[in-house]
């Protein structure tokens, strides 16, 4: 208990001090023997170092609680790990915004309101499974409120189709966290990519946004990317990172003249869209229910049937995501390009299960 109290004395005095150097920084800009280069090059530096302690300590308070009370994922047939592992790590990346929030005014209040809805049921649900009636409405109350100021300009039709098709990325993304190391690195690239745009292509969001979900990824992937994993995000993890991405992805869209909602900007995230749509699809169209829990993603059936370790598919996906990123930061004709890696993506995926199937060495579980 000394040393949990002596965290949260820790972090409420990081949470004062950065907020207090914020209000130095504004009164600074007001003096000319300031200039505004140097100060907000300190301000930034300095709250990249409290915004990296503050998350490790978060993080470590956070296992403190969860060793205390038992909160744990324990394997069943469907897993796959083999041994009870702390859960609900991932709510690292909601706390993580919202330190970032307090610290900075608040400055995107909608999406907070949403992020926080979605983090608090899905954390409730790892806990204890709730109805997937309430589980649904969160995530769509969550999007809906989170891109309100985005889409209150449009169409009813076009709003509740863009909440419906943005509660089922929020899903796949979910449904892709399933092994050591995934959720990590996957999200570093994505989000990562997003940095890199925002840095060098068009402002569209506050780069310290990005800059504490990436720190708060790094810290999660430093206990969770491993052979024996320390820790499982949960579903306030994954669903949480599904909402992050597509808030990004929206500012960024936004961002760009004539832009639009251009589906083509999906690339960025198409390898878990790929995986888990065609998943969905396939149990679809072979009668099987959709919403039950199986492991038959292309990346399970490597892990479980083929054996190949957690972290070679967690990097393999991520790398993979990443190369795609670049061709299609660099390609001219981002329409074309990403027609052709959703075809080429659809084929292998095909491919794969065929060549399982014939070969007998896969084995989906129902």
């Amino acid at each position: 208990m000394q040393f949990v109290r002596c965290l949260c004395g820790i972090l409420c005095g990081l949470i004062y001090f950065i907020s207090s150097a914020k209000i130095q920084k504004i009164l600074c800009m007001q003096k000319k023997s300031c200039t505004f280069a140097s100060c907000n090059y300190k301000s930034n530096v300095m709250y990249y170092i409290i915004a990296t302690v503050a998350i490790i300590a978060i993080e470590l308070l956070y296992f403190v609680i969860a060793k205390r009370f038992h909160i744990v994922d324990r394997p069943n047939e469907r897993s796959s790990h083999h041994r009870a592992v702390l859960l609900g790590a991932g709510i690292i990346f909601y706390l993580a915004l919202l330190f970032y929030s307090l610290t900075n005014a608040i400055p995107y209040p909608n999406f907070l309101i949403g992020l926080s809805a979605l983090a608090i049921i899905s954390y409730i649900d790892d806990l204890r499974q709730l109805p997937a009636w309430l589980r649904l409405f969160a995530q769509l109350f969550a999007v809906f409120v989170s891109f309100w100021t985005d889409v209150n300009t449009i169409e009813i039709w076009q709003i509740a189709l863009l909440v419906v098709v943005f509660s089922g990325i929020l899903n796949i993304y979910n449904f892709m966290d399933g092994i050591n190391g995934m959720l990590a690195a996957y999200s570093l690239v994505v989000v990562g990519t997003f940095g890199y745009l925002d840095l060098f292509e068009n402002r569209f969001i506050d780069i310290e946004f990005i800059a504490t979900i990436m720190i708060a990824i790094l810290v999660f992937g430093f206990f969770n990317f491993r052979t024996k994993a320390r820790c499982f995000s949960g579903d306030v993890g994954s669903i949480s990172m599904g909402l992050i991405v597509l808030f990004l992805l929206v500012r960024y869209v936004q961002s760009i003249p004539g832009g639009g909602y251009n589906v083509s900007r999906l690339c960025f995230i198409i390898v878990f869209l790929a995986d888990g749509g065609l998943t969905i699809a396939k149990r679809f169209l072979s009668g099987r229910n959709i919403l039950a829990a199986h492991r038959e993603h292309a990346y399970e059936t490597m892990v479980n049937d083929l054996k190949v370790p957690h972290l070679y598919v967690s990097a393999g996906y991520a790398l993979l995501q990443l190369i795609i990123n670049v061709g299609y930061i660099v390609v001219a004709d981002k329409n074309l390009y990403t027609l052709i890696v959703a075809f080429l993506l659809v084929i292998a995926y095909g491919l794969f299960f065929f060549f399982g199937n014939r070969s007998g060495k896969v084995h989906p579980v129902v």
